[in-house]
Order: C-alpha cells, then sequence, then structure tokens
C-alpha cells in the first residue's frame, strides 16, 4: 500500500512538473512579445520544436502560441517571409491539436488569428487565409461566446478585415471593449488557454485604448493603456502609447 502511495505521489509530482514546464514556456513567450524580442522568441521556437509534432494537444498550443508570437512580431516589422513562416508553422501544429481536441475553443480562436494574419499579409493566399480565419472563429464562438479570448480574437478578425469582406473597424473596437470588460470580470477565475497561460487582457486593454484615441477620447484612451500596463508592465507598445 505504502509502496503504491509512493508510485501515484512521484506519478503527480511528475505531471505537476510537466505542466509548469509548459506554463513557463509560454509565460516566456508572452513576456517577449509584449518587450519585442523576437530573439527570445526564436530561441523557444527551436526549444521547442519537438512539440510540433507531439501527441499532446497542451504541447502543440503552446508551439503554435509561440510561432503566433512570432508572426506578429514578424509583421509590425515587416519582415514577410518569416511572418508566413511562423503562421504556416502555428497552423500546422494547430491541425494537430484539433485532432485531438476539436471542442477546444481556444484552440479555433488561436487558429483564427494565425490565419487571418496571413491573410493581411496580401499575396495569392489573401483569400483563401482570411475564409479559413472567418471559419476558426465561427467554430470557436460556436464552443464558448463569452471566452474573453475568444472575443479578442474576433474583434482583431472584424477591425483588420477589409470592409468588402466584411470588416468594420467600429465593430472590432466594440469587440475589444467586450474582451477588456469580460477579462477584469473574470479576474482571478479567468479562464486559461490550453497553455496554462491566462493571455490577452492587457491586449485587450491597448487595443480599446487605440480605439478611444482615434475616436478623439484622449483621457479614454490613457485610462485603457495605463490599464494595459497594470496588467503587464513591460508592454512596450501600452507604454509608448502612453507617452505620446
Amino acid at each position: 500500500m505504502i509502496r503504491f502511495i509512493i508510485v501515484a505521489l512521484s506519478l503527480l509530482a511528475a505531471s505537476f512538473a510537466y505542466a509548469q514546464d509548459v506554463i513557463s514556456v509560454a509565460s516566456k513567450a508572452q513576456s517577449a512579445f509584449l518587450v519585442g524580442n523576437s530573439a527570445e522568441l526564436t530561441r523557444l521556437v527551436d526549444s521547442t520544436a519537438a512539440w510540433a509534432k507531439s501527441q499532446n494537444s497542451r504541447e502543440l498550443y503552446t508551439h503554435a502560441y509561440i510561432q503566433f508570437r512570432v508572426l506578429q512580431l514578424a509583421i509590425v516589422s515587416k519582415r514577410e517571409n518569416d511572418a508566413k513562416r511562423a503562421g504556416d508553422a502555428c497552423n500546422n501544429a494547430l491541425d494537430e491539436a484539433l485532432k485531438r481536441d476539436r471542442k477546444s475553443a481556444e484552440i479555433h480562436a488561436l487558429q483564427s488569428a494565425c490565419y487571418g494574419y496571413l491573410a493581411n499579409l496580401g499575396v495569392m493566399g489573401a483569400i483563401r487565409n482570411g475564409s479559413r480565419s472567418g471559419k476558426s472563429i465561427e467554430a470557436a464562438l460556436a464552443l464558448d461566446a463569452r471566452n474573453p479570448r475568444v472575443v479578442l480574437i474576433d474583434g482583431f478578425g472584424v477591425y483588420f478585415r477589409p470592409k468588402f469582406v466584411g470588416g468594420d473597424k467600429a465593430k472590432g473596437c466594440v469587440r475589444f471593449k467586450e474582451a477588456a470588460v469580460s477579462f477584469d470580470a473574470a479576474g482571478l477565475t479567468a479562464v486559461t488557454s490550453p497553455s496554462g497561460l491566462d493571455w490577452g487582457a492587457a491586449e485587450a486593454h491597448f487595443w480599446t485604448g487605440r480605439c478611444a484615441r482615434d475616436a478623439g477620447d484622449a483621457a479614454g484612451a490613457r485610462k485603457s493603456f495605463e490599464r494595459a500596463l497594470a496588467l503587464a508592465p513591460d508592454f512596450f507598445a501600452a507604454a509608448k502609447a502612453v507617452d505620446r
């Protein structure tokens, strides 16, 4: 009996250590993105390369999440080839994750984001990627329409999508605000992503601030940017926006 208990405790400890490792990697990716550290994200991509072919959906999602962050920074710095590679790697990993967990709203939502960013690169695959992004977010919303990360990513899609395919910046701004309110309301009970990381709250407030600034509401914009910084003190874009 004692031997059984020892074995069970050892397995529990190993499982906890594994979970902490996945969360740690995702947290490092989040921190690297917030400060714009592309080199650290590249290092994390390399260190989790084996996860791209994992049988575990958590590892697949976490690897895809890192690639998503690489994709975002690559687009900002106009490195289109790097962006395309990261976007394709993100979607490939998420395709595998969905084979193991088809009913995960989080996985569908992240895939919508990766397809959406690829669509905004233009080129030949823009229409195809845009369509896939739309189908992915529809699946996510059908599974969990109240998830704040799903709402945030839906906001990205509506905000950045061209008008002729349903894009609407005003509606995107509404979704950003809804996501920000939802993140704040969730508080300590926030739903974590498959990586174990609760990400997106600071970005929801940042984009709410961007929308307020564009609408001429300087005070509202500053309040949102400061809230983003309160949630993520190293968020370079939010700090820059406050100092404008």
